[in-house]
């Protein structure tokens, strides 16, 4: 009897320290460093002529539902959405769609989606066909499945400035897929840091959820500034917290460089103290999107 009752108790020891260092580990690996020079992006922001965005626009797709255990590790198990959008910047002569969210044959149900927008959806491929450019932050499907399931993908694709880095990782697109045939002769975009995209808009290169993760900073007209994360943190709270995704997640799961993205959101928290008017906008946070709605820096709805 006290043996059975050792190794019951060896197995129970055995199954917490899994436990937490699966689900509850937050601890920043040593060396974790990641920089954003801030005037450099606002210098390079300032570089290309002609009028900046003058509206920032967005489409709420669908979206995951999520134990919070798996946004940010130590988390509860209560479920919390996990919006997929898609934006667009609108200038005078020109718009720039920032993801593209994915179609409904994507939303599977084990991802436990509570809604499909079929209208919101039309109108992000629709904005695709009319922008002069389409930016990715990441490889993933529910950022770049809208653009691989376009139903006129030739034509949209000549129009994406998608990286090196992302095409060299199509796989973390799955199960969204590009043809090979039409990435034969792609022109990726090579930057190493910093790539000026249009007035206004800058590329910041953070590979770490995804080999080919970037963050866009945008400077509007009216001089008020955005920072879309993409998927570096999913919620406003991977930031203010300092909480990194759960290593269940990040090694099981997505395969992602957890020292890179810690280093990523200390970069962030402290530019919260050092711009405090740079406004952040994590990958899936309806909270900052309401936000910056009700801020006047967001305006719901796609124009096409």
């Amino acid at each position: 009897m006290r043996k059975s009752l050792k190794w019951l108790i060896g197995i129970a020891v055995v199954a917490a320290g899994l436990y937490w260092w699966l689900w509850m580990d937050n601890r920043a690996p040593e060396g974790a460093d990641y920089v954003i020079d801030l005037a450099e992006v606002r210098r390079l922001a300032d570089s290309l002529p002609g009028p900046k965005a003058g509206e920032v626009r967005y489409e709420r797709v669908t979206a995951f539902t999520f134990p919070g255990a798996m946004i940010a590790a130590g988390d509860g198990w209560s479920g919390k959405e996990m919006p997929v959008y898609a934006f667009q910047l609108r200038f005078p002569d020109r718009s720039i769609v920032i993801d593209s969210a994915m179609d409904r044959s994507l939303a599977k149900p084990a991802f436990m989606v509570p809604y499909f927008h079929d209208d919101a959806y039309a109108r992000v491929q629709q904005a695709m066909t009319q922008a002069a450019e389409i930016v990715i932050t990441h490889e993933h499907m529910d950022h770049i499945g809208g653009l691989a399931q376009h139903p006129e993908l030739p034509l949209v694709l000549a129009k994406a400035r998608l990286t090196e880095s992302q095409l060299a990782h199509t796989d973390r697109m799955a199960p969204a897929k590009l043809p090979e045939a039409l990435l034969a002769g792609f022109q990726a975009l090579r930057y190493a840091r910093y790539h000026p995209l249009a007035p206004g808009v800058v590329l910041i290169a953070a590979p770490g959820h995804t080999p080919g993760s970037q963050m866009v900073y945008v400077q509007r007209a009216d001089g008020r500034e955005l920072l879309f994360l993409g998927d570096v943190a999913w919620q406003a709270h991977n930031v203010d917290r300092q909480r990194e995704r759960p290593r269940f997640v990040t090694a099981l799961l997505i395969r992602e460089d957890r020292e890179a993205v810690f280093g990523q959101l200390r970069a962030l928290q402290r530019l919260k103290t050092d711009a405090p008017d740079l406004q952040q906008l994590p990958g899936h946070d309806a909270g900052v999107v309401d936000a910056l709605t009700a801020a006047g820096l967001l305006q719901a709805g796609f124009v096409l």
